[in-house]
């Protein structure tokens, strides 16, 4: 591996607001070949008794950068590192064939995270021990981000919209709470993603039979079986028995498409099929072949990464990690943001995708608790139409936003862009 080390010795003026880390870290910045002269930091934060935690920076291209917003974004346990999907597969400046693309640094500076330690190019120090206390993850994503401020001290004043893809989302709403509790960078955390985000997973899933009978994805019986078990899940869930759901969480895609007869459902996006060997896997998480030797074989020399470079390889120990708190509901953090901070929380549902299906989101959010909810349910859903045609619906007031979109799943990119340019001003540039 190729680096170049930069202790952390004490805080600097622009972070006198940071509280110290339980844990002392250091950033270890790669030094690969590159992208075709693009920009970019990779690096990985070293946290002492955790691990390293990677992340990637891609300044945007526009004049003005420093001032533009960062997305901080975020994935989870069970979807797919940002360094791969976010990266090469959404909006990064290049695609999987490394080929440049249209991409959002084009008006947004990005950073990508591989959280929780153990997924993507992050690695626990000791995969045996990764902790499964949900709070020191949130501890680990401020140390990430006094290392980046750290790295690039000139980007201290840009907003920062944290956003957080399906499990993701519960890191961005409880790393933005735990910023605002301790008045941390609350002048330019500026607002909260939060994309077919799992908040309160067993809640949504009682809504997921009525969904695929609606789509015509099952039938009365198939539904029956689902909701039997959806409905076992949010009992045990409303129970505190939070490890027994997630065990039966990860086993949903089998029940949905061999005891409900579905048939090979992909439930990230149910215009799709899986194949065969993609029903073996919880959801459709396993990566393919192709995915493996791009971010094992091809992209290791470029970000500086040397060795035998294993992508993703302590999966299955995040997953045992986090199995007694993943389902554990976190709609208080984003009540939390709501009443006491000045922090907009934006919420997106792509209508294809079942697991966060959009009638089981609207049970947690039309159900929001804070003093500026009547004005949200009163506000008259609009359709959100741009050159391509009509991408959705929305419902929205100054701080709370909701977003119908039509015809995607978990993926929604091209959208999602004018989602976050309409919370920010100035929109210059940002045509449909």
């Amino acid at each position: 591996m190729k680096k170049c080390t930069l202790v952390f010795i004490s805080v600097l003026a622009i972070l006198a607001g940071l509280a110290e880390s339980v844990h002392s870290f250091e950033t270890i910045k790669l030094q690969g070949t590159g992208f075709n002269g693009y920009k970019h930091t990779a690096a990985f934060t070293r946290i002492s008794g955790v691990g390293d935690l990677f992340w990637l920076f891609w300044p945007s291209l526009a004049d003005d950068s420093t001032t533009r917003p960062l997305i901080v974004w975020l994935d989870g346990v069970t979807g797919v590192p940002p360094s791969l999907r976010a990266n090469f597969e959404m909006f990064g400046p290049f695609g999987t064939d490394l080929r440049r693309q249209d991409s959002w640094i084009k008006y947004f500076n990005l950073l990508l995270i591989d959280a929780p330690v153990g997924t993507g190019y992050s690695k626990a120090e000791d995969e045996n021990n990764i902790s499964t206390n949900f709070e020191d993850h949130v501890d680990n994503l401020v140390s990430v981000l006094k290392s980046f401020y750290e790295t690039h001290k000139e980007y201290t004043n840009a907003p920062v919209y944290v956003f957080g893809q399906g499990h993701g989302a519960k890191l961005a709403v409880a790393l933005a709470a735990r910023l605002a509790e301790k008045n941390q960078l609350n002048n330019v955390v500026k607002g909260v993603g939060i994309g077919n985000g799992i908040i309160s997973p067993a809640l949504a899933l009682t809504k997921i039979g009525f969904y695929l009978e609606e789509f015509g994805k099952i039938d009365a019986d198939g539904r029956r079986v689902v909701e039997n078990y959806s409905n076992k899940i949010n009992r045990l869930t409303n129970n505190g028995r939070y490890g027994e759901a997630f065990d039966l969480f990860l086993s949903i895609k089998k029940v949905i498409n061999v005891d409900a007869g579905a048939a090979g459902l992909n439930l990230d996006d149910i215009s799709e099929k899986l194949t065969r060997d993609k029903l073996q896997d919880y959801f459709n998480r396993r990566l393919s072949a192709e995915q493996y030797r791009l971010m094992e074989e091809t992209v290791p020399p470029l970000l500086g990464l040397s060795g035998k470079v294993v992508y993703d390889g302590q999966r299955e120990a995040v997953l045992k990690a986090f199995r007694s708190s993943f389902m554990k509901p976190s709609v208080e953090k984003v009540e939390f943001l709501l009443q006491n901070t000045n922090i907009s929380v934006t919420i997106y549902n792509g209508n294809l995708d079942a697991i966060s299906n959009t009638p089981g989101q609207l049970l947690w959010v039309d159900n929001l608790r804070w003093s500026g909810q009547n004005d949200f349910l009163n506000d008259v859903r609009k359709p959100f139409v741009r050159s391509r045609g009509l991408q959705g619906y929305f419902r929205r007031t100054s701080r709370l936003q909701f977003y119908w979109m039509n015809s995607v799943g978990q993926s929604v990119i091209l959208s999602l862009r004018f989602i976050i340019s309409s919370l920010y001003v100035p929109t210059d540039g940002l045509e449909a």
